[in-house]
């Protein structure tokens, strides 16, 4: 909405434009009194139509059509399985414990809408982290087709910003030695390289370049990225490239690329097995920005090469250095190595 002071035809009028849900009027007034009141008239007057047009059942579509026009509109992005598949599965949620509002139109959620299906879900056991994305996915959704729409940022969960997002020396032993082939290359390329469990995961011999040292990823999150690989990272993409013929760099036992929840679990059980009840695979991209910037990394470099567009994707830029990590890979060797991949 806005009220304007324009010469129109050399006379100073006041143009209120109005918009609504994709909806636009305009009208010309003499005064800005008069333009205030036009304003209150034109808005209901659109609200009117909308509201019309969902009880003719014609638009918006219904929260399940939105839904799934939301998935499909990721894969034609080109979007990986990973973005798709979340989005898939936030709708499987919401289907689970708000089944009739599924079926309402857009025009008709409300923001109590939002924190009852905040609290169903807890009541489901579902965790806070895995609850806050469900709703920065339905956030997203809503924003191309509710623009009007405002999304209480009161219904997202707290971040624990205190949980142990690095390994001690010891600790990466632990978890990353003992896991099996090639789930523990997986995991120690993740923190080499600070790349994403579906980029090496659905990374291919086409992406790999040995002799530049780098790896390109052409639909990384955000945009497509080169990745370097330091003289450790080179060796283990090397070694798997030679142990087999596949396409995949990381192939599964049929030849295809392992599941999102294969990974985890896989990771999950190593790192409980060595006390750590809540480290995650992803954490390993923080656990690798910790040791570059510790090594002496400045936070832009660190942010290039795990493709962060700014410092609030991460919690170890966002402190704007890394923990501190005594001994081990942590500190000169991780900055040697990553030198000599350049």
């Amino acid at each position: 909405m806005a009220i304007y002071r324009k010469r129109i035809n050399g006379r100073k009028v006041w143009w209120v434009r109005v918009n609504y849900r994709g909806l636009n009027a305009s009208r010309v007034c003499d005064s800005k009194e008069v333009a205030k009141d036009a304003e209150t008239e034109l808005r209901g007057r659109l609200r009117r139509q909308v509201e019309h047009t969902d009880q003719q059942g014609l638009a918006p579509a219904t929260l399940k059509a939105l839904f799934e026009g939301y998935v499909a509109d990721l894969e034609a992005r080109g979007k990986g399985p990973d973005t798709v598949g979340r989005a898939a599965q936030t709708a499987t949620a919401f289907e689970a414990v708000l089944p009739a509002l599924l079926e309402s139109s857009v025009g008709q959620l409300k923001e109590r809408d939002i924190f009852a299906f905040r609290e169903a879900r807890t009541r489901k056991g579902a965790k806070p982290s895995t609850i806050n994305r469900d709703l920065r996915t339905i956030r997203a959704m809503l924003k191309r087709a509710r623009p009007d729409f405002h999304f209480p940022a009161g219904s997202f969960f707290p971040e624990d910003e205190t949980r142990v997002r690095w390994l001690r020396p010891e600790e990466e032993i632990l978890v990353l030695e003992t896991m099996p082939s090639p789930f523990r290359e997986l995991a120690k390329l993740a923190a080499l390289t600070l790349m994403r469990q579906g980029e090496l995961r659905l990374l291919r011999r086409e992406m790999v370049h040995l002799e530049q040292g780098i790896v390109l990823l052409p639909r990384a999150k955000g945009s497509a990225r080169p990745v370097v690989l330091s003289q450790e990272a080179r060796k283990i993409v090397q070694a798997q490239l030679e142990a087999h013929d596949k396409a995949w760099v990381f192939p599964g036992p049929e030849g295809a690329p392992y599941s999102r929840i294969h990974v985890s679990r896989v990771f999950r059980k190593a790192a409980r097995g060595a006390g750590l009840k809540d480290f995650h695979f992803h954490d390993l991209r923080h656990h690798g920005a910790t040791m570059a910037l510790n090594a002496g990394f400045t936070a832009p470099i660190v942010m290039q090469l795990g493709g962060w567009e700014n410092r609030e994707d991460d919690a170890s830029l966002r402190r704007g250095h890394g923990h501190h990590a005594p001994g081990g890979r942590g500190g000169g060797q991780w900055k040697r190595q990553m030198e000599m991949g350049r």
